[in-house]
C-alpha cells in the first residue's frame, strides 16, 4: 500500500457505515460529540451505501472498520486487549463497574462487540449485573453511558493517513474522538492486511494532528494544514521525524487556516483535484499564511514564510503555473453557503475526477467549467456530521500519476 499523491488512482480505501452510535446522540450532548445537528440514521446509511458504491464502480476496494475489526477480534487474547484499552480510557473508577462491563462486553461475538464499542455502552445494559449501587446508577437520566458513542467514526480521513508506504496514526485534538484512533492501531498490529506496512512512527503524536490537515502533494511533499486541530506542537514534532531522522519527505507546506469551528481541517476548504488544480473556498484566500518547512543544518528543521500558497505550491510540484477554483462560483454568499455544507471536501478517485456533495450545485459546475469530472452524491443526513466525502474516506492506496 502506498499514497505518493492526493489524486492518484484509488486503489484501496477504509470507511466506516454510520451505525447505532448515531442513534445515541442527544440533543444535550450535541456539542460535547463535536456535531451540530442529529442525523437521520437510515437515510445516513443509504448515502452512505451510495458512496461506497460510486468508490467500487470506480475501481476502488472498499474495506470497513466494522469488519476489519470484527475479524481480528475473533482472537480471544486482541479481544480482552481491545476490550480493556477501551476501559483504561474511560472515566470509570469503580472495581464493580469495571469487570462487570470486562465480563460482559467478552461474552458478545465479535461482530457485536464492535458494535457496542463504537456505539456506546449503556448504564441499563449491566445495571441487573451488579452487585453495588454507585453514584453512576443513580445518574442515568444525566448521563446515560458507560462508555461514549463514538459519532464521529464515519470520518475515517481523520484517524490516519498513508505518507508514501508508511502509516500515520492520527493524534486527535478532542477528547471525544481519542478512542477512534485505537481501533486503526488495533486493525494495523493484528489484520493482515497491514502485515506489510509500517507504521510512520510507533510514539503517539502530540495533541494533536488530525488526517483532515494532512495532503500528500506528492512523493517529495505534505500539506499540513494548521488549524483548529492541528497544533504547532504536533506540526514541529511530525516535521523533525519526517524530514530530519526518517527523511521521507523533503517539504512540509504548512498552511494556516482561521482557527474556527466552519473550518475545522485543512481539507474543509481546501483540496487537490487534479495534478495542478485545487478547490479552495474563497472566504480565506486573503487570510490564509503558508510556511516552509524543510531539513536545515545541524539536523533540524528550517522553517521560512514570505510564500504565498500558491507560490509554495508551485514550487512543491516544479509547475510553472497552476489552478486555483473557487467554491461557490466565487460568490461570497453561495460559497460561504456551501462551504457549511462541504463544498470544498472533495476526494479524488484519480487526477481530475473526483467525488462531491450533489447539494453544492454552484461549486461542482466551477469544477466542471475548469476541466474536473465531478461525481455527484446525495447528501441530505450525511453533511450534518460537518464533512463531505475526503472526511468520510482514508485511502490506503493510490496510484502515483506519471
Amino acid at each position: 500500500m502506498h499514497v505518493g499523491s492526493d489524486v492518484g488512482r484509488l486503489k484501496k480505501v477504509i470507511l466506516h457505515k454510520p451505525g447505532q452510535e448515531l442513534e445515541n446522540l442527544t440533543p444535550r450532548y450535541l456539542e460535547d460529540l463535536l456535531f451540530d445537528e442529529i442525523p437521520w440514521l437510515a437515510q445516513a446509511q443509504k448515502e452512505h451505501d451510495g458512496f461506497a458504491a460510486v468508490l467500487k464502480n470506480n475501481g476502488a476496494e472498499v474495506y470497513y472498520v466494522t469488519a476489519l475489526l470484527a475479524e481480528i477480534v475473533k482472537d480471544p487474547q486482541v479481544k480482552s486487549e481491545l476490550i480493556k484499552r477501551h476501559l483504561k480510557a474511560s472515566p470509570l473508577i469503580e472495581a464493580d463497574v469495571l469487570n462487570t462491563i470486562y465480563n460482559y462486553l467478552s461474552e458478545q461475538e465479535p461482530q457485536e462487540l464492535v458494535a457496542t464499542l463504537i456505539a456506546g455502552f449503556h448504564k441499563k445494559e449491566i445495571q441487573h449485573l451488579k452487585k453495588h449501587r454507585t453514584l453512576s446508577d443513580l445518574t442515568l437520566d444525566s448521563y446515560p453511558f458507560y462508555l461514549a458513542p463514538l459519532p464521529n467514526m464515519y470520518f475515517t480521513r481523520d484517524h490516519g493517513a498513508m505518507i508514501g508506504p508508511k502509516l500515520q496514526v492520527s493524534s486527535m485534538f478532542n477528547p471525544a474522538r481519542r478512542l477512534e484512533t485505537v481501533f486503526l492501531r488495533f486493525i494495523h498490529k493484528y489484520h493482515p492486511l497491514f502485515k506489510n506496512v509500517e507504521l510512520a512512527f510507533h510514539e503517539e503524536i502530540p495533541y494533536g494532528i488530525e488526517g483532515g490537515d494532512v495532503l500528500v502533494l506528492n512523493e517529495e511533499t505534505l500539506v499540513i494544514g494548521l488549524s483548529e486541530r492541528t497544533t504547532e506542537e504536533a506540526i514541529e514534532w511530525i516535521a523533525h521525524k519526517y524530514l530530519v531522522e526518517k527523511e521521507l519527505v523533503k517539504h512540509i507546506v504548512v498552511v494556516q487556516i482561521p482557527s474556527r469551528r466552519a473550518y475545522m481541517h485543512l481539507d474543509t476548504v481546501f483540496t487537490m483535484v487534479d495534478s495542478d488544480k485545487f478547490l479552495m473556498y474563497p472566504g480565506i484566500k486573503d487570510v490564509v499564511t503558508t510556511y516552509w518547512l524543510e531539513k536545515g543544518r545541524d539536523d533540524r528543521v528550517s522553517a521560512s514564510s514570505g510564500y504565498n500558497l500558491q507560490g509554495a505550491l508551485r514550487k512543491a510540484l516544479h509547475q510553472k503555473q497552476i489552478e486555483i477554483i473557487y467554491s461557490g462560483a466565487n460568490d461570497e454568499i453561495t460559497a460561504a453557503r456551501e462551504q457549511w455544507g462541504d463544498s470544498t471536501n472533495a476526494l479524488a478517485v484519480k487526477p481530475g475526477k473526483v467525488i462531491c456533495y450533489d447539494r453544492n450545485e454552484a461549486t461542482n459546475e466551477a469544477l466542471r467549467r475548469h476541466g474536473v469530472d465531478v461525481i455527484e452524491i446525495d447528501s441530505s443526513e450525511l453533511v450534518r456530521g460537518r464533512g463531505g466525502p475526503r472526511c468520510m474516506s482514508m485511502p490506503l492506496d493510490r496510484e502515483t500519476p506519471s
